[in-house]
């Protein structure tokens, strides 16, 4: 009877807070018939792809036991990139290459501080905390702080349109959830993020996997951020603000510990698809802007809550 009692434990605060919101959606699709159809869930998942391709990078860093807070900044900057070869010059390979360069060397610097210091959760978040300023800045600058609508009619307008968005926010997902469970890559990263010593005294290239797992999340935000630009033909320094929050929510309510070690891409990629169908009921229900931004804050703070108490459920021996 215990032994049941506990799995019951596990499951909730494994999983909880994916249970509230599906029994949200429930609620939701009582009260407006439109919300179930193929069309919504088509859209809000195109609305989703964005926080997806986001969220699939940052997972990878929250997994090695690290955060990063410079992924919006990151979007900021890759957006006014790109647009600005697109409207410019027409240069939309040019602009779009650039543009995820750009997101990778904001992930490179990442990367290479912290793995100089050997930070851990602490560490890196500050330093991220520091690049997103920083960051941020640079795309102000860049863009002499003017909103930039584009011209549309290239490569790039069309990455934003259709089936498009949902069709990389899947493909990326897929790439990179095989990574992470068949590669030693991905596997290095599980045993970093659940016990960085151990990994070390095994010869495992600290410095490096860190270095790396930065590149790959700052170069999924600049992705994200191209096909952000295309979907509203338009860029501006501050359009990833406050995406890093959304991003990091979906993956901590997907089931993936901030402590690291525990969790995968499968499980971020249910993360934004519930974030977004929540966004979207909450539209229905007619709830504006703010509200739903301190209901964001506190899924967020629920979900580090369960993912504490889980764990201490866990080293307690209690499962």
């Amino acid at each position: 009877m215990n032994k049941n009692k506990n799995k019951w434990l596990s499951l909730l605060f494994d999983y909880g807070l994916l249970f509230v919101l599906i029994l949200i959606i429930l609620i939701v699709s009582l009260l407006s018939k439109e919300f179930m159809t193929v069309d919504n869930m088509t859209n809000i998942l195109r609305q989703s792809a964005v926080i997806g391709i986001m969220a699939i990078g940052v997972t990878v860093v929250i997994l090695a036991g690290h955060i990063d807070l410079s992924i919006g900044s990151t979007v900021s900057l890759a957006g006014v990139i790109v647009m600005s070869f697109v409207n410019n010059y027409s240069m939309d390979w040019t602009g779009m290459i650039l543009a995820i360069l750009a997101g990778g060397l904001v992930g490179l610097v990442n990367g290479l501080i912290i793995a100089v210091i050997n930070g851990r959760t602490c560490d890196s978040f500050i330093i991220t905390f520091g690049m997103q300023t920083a960051v941020a800045a640079v795309a102000l600058i860049y863009s002499g702080g003017k909103y930039m609508s584009g011209t549309g009619g290239g490569v790039h307008s069309l990455l934003g349109k259709g089936y498009l968005p949902i069709f990389f926010f899947l493909f990326f997902a897929v790439v990179l959830f095989l990574v992470m469970r068949y590669t030693p890559f991905g596997r290095t990263v599980y045993f970093m993020g659940a016990n960085t010593k151990a990994a070390k005294m095994s010869g495992v290239n600290i410095k490096f996997y860190t270095t790396m797992l930065f590149v790959i999340a700052g170069i999924m935000a600049s992705t994200a951020s191209v096909i952000l630009s295309s979907r509203v033909n338009a860029a501006s320094p501050t359009s990833g603000k406050g995406y890093e929050l959304d991003a990091i929510a979906a993956v901590v309510v997907g089931g993936t510990s901030l402590t690291g070690g525990k969790g995968g891409i499968f499980k971020t990629v249910l993360g934004v698809v519930i974030i977004g169908v929540l966004g979207n009921a909450l539209n229905v229900m007619n709830v504006t802007t703010y509200p739903q931004m301190i209901i964001r804050g506190f899924i967020i703070i629920i979900a580090v809550v369960l993912d504490v108490s889980g764990n201490k459920l866990k080293n307690s021996g209690v499962n």
